[in-house]
């Protein structure tokens, strides 16, 4: 069995690294003190990732990507998940690859470029399984009406367009939809909410088919949940880095808290942690650049780091609640601005689901 990695990957990630650490972390405490950070440095943030050829890197070529494979793009995801500014990379949501050819030049294809960001409405107050979602779309002569209020994740930038999850009669269905569109109302200034009243739709305002909201590009949904995974591991790192400094450093009753026995034993089985789901991550990511079983795979990463996460959120977090002061930004304030706990909490759902319904197939073929 070969474990190196290629050796383009690696330089890859290198130059990626060393740019993270000179341009990006510096401005980590500024972006959370004021939860955003100015025009100007988010756009020489975009210039550097396209500088490095990693804007679009991981969409397919014939959607106008980079095409990258599934190992670097992991590798990449991975230094990105190391810092806790946002950094876009042009990556564009596996349902947005439904779009037709005419919603394409409106909407996939800005996208790449990009020029627009999608904005999912998919969540509603409350309640985190599709199953209790109750945005209807009710068939309406050649249309839709579309009913219901969903949360957003953040206020939409100008340039934003929605793409609204609701059960029609077929099952749950994507609309993608203007800003402007009739009926749309944007309210609430903490968490802000999508109201839709009578909102009126076209059927070529459909993303995909009818009725597969959720099973839409399947292989880049597993593709993208590998990758995410690569940044959870990225996250944990981080947060497992910054609980060993404190460790070394803090000095209580005369020696460091790095050799009292519990704190020790926290630090490695974070380690354990982050390095088995970190080469869970990569198997997968192997597995999906030579074609096996990629949804099964995907699942799996995406129950085991999100787990993992959790763990290490848990365990980093009782390390700073010893002696010694507090981290300027907590742990869960860190992963929070980058992975909605709702979010988070779904995923491991679907995730939960998707590998028992493996583990039983495979015990009923023995």
């Amino acid at each position: 069995m070969d474990f190196e990695f290629p050796e383009d990957s690696l330089m890859l990630r290198d130059m990626l690294r060393k740019f993270l650490q000179k341009d990006a972390r510096p401005l980590e405490m500024k972006y959370f003190n004021a939860g955003k950070l100015e025009p100007e440095e988010q756009a020489r943030l975009r210039s550097a990732i396209e500088q490095m050829g990693l804007w679009a890197a991981t969409v397919p070529e014939k959607f106008g990507g980079g095409g990258l494979d599934c190992v670097t793009a992991c590798l990449i995801e991975e230094e990105l998940g190391a810092t806790f500014v946002p950094i876009e990379l042009g990556d564009v949501p596996p349902l947005l690859l439904e779009c037709s050819p005419e919603q394409s030049p409106r909407y996939l294809e800005p996208v790449v470029a990009g020029e627009r960001l999608p904005v999912f409405a998919a969540r509603e107050p409350g309640v985190i399984r599709p199953e209790g979602w109750r945005t209807s779309a009710a068939v309406d002569g050649d249309g839709y009406r579309l009913q219901g209020v969903k949360v957003l994740a953040a206020r939409p930038p100008d340039k934003a367009f929605y793409i609204v999850l609701a059960k029609a009669p077929e099952g749950l269905t994507a609309f993608v939809l203007e800003k402007e569109h009739a009926g749309l109302s944007l309210r609430g200034n903490g968490q802000p909410t999508l109201v839709l009243e009578d909102c009126r739709v076209d059927r070529s305002a459909v993303l995909g088919k009818p009725g597969h909201a959720l099973a839409s590009s399947t292989d880049e949904a597993s593709r993208a949940w590998i990758r995410w995974g690569a940044r959870y591991v990225g996250m944990a790192q981080r947060l497992m880095e910054m609980a060993a400094e404190h460790a070394k450093d803090w000095v209580s009753l005369g020696e460091p808290l790095a050799v009292r026995p519990a704190m020790r034993r926290m630090l490695a089985e974070i380690s354990v942690d982050v390095e088995s789901a970190r080469w869970l991550v990569y198997h997968a990511a192997w597995s999906a650049d030579h074609g096996q079983n990629l949804r099964a795979s995907a699942a799996k990463v995406r129950l085991g780091t999100g787990e993992m996460l959790l763990r290490v959120i848990d365990r980093v977090t009782m390390v700073f609640c010893g002696p010694g002061p507090a981290p300027a930004i907590t742990p869960q304030r860190m992963v929070r601005s980058l992975v909605p706990p709702e979010a988070l909490e779904l995923a491991l759902e679907y995730a939960r689901s998707a590998v028992a319904a493996e583990v039983l197939a495979a015990a009923g073929e023995r």
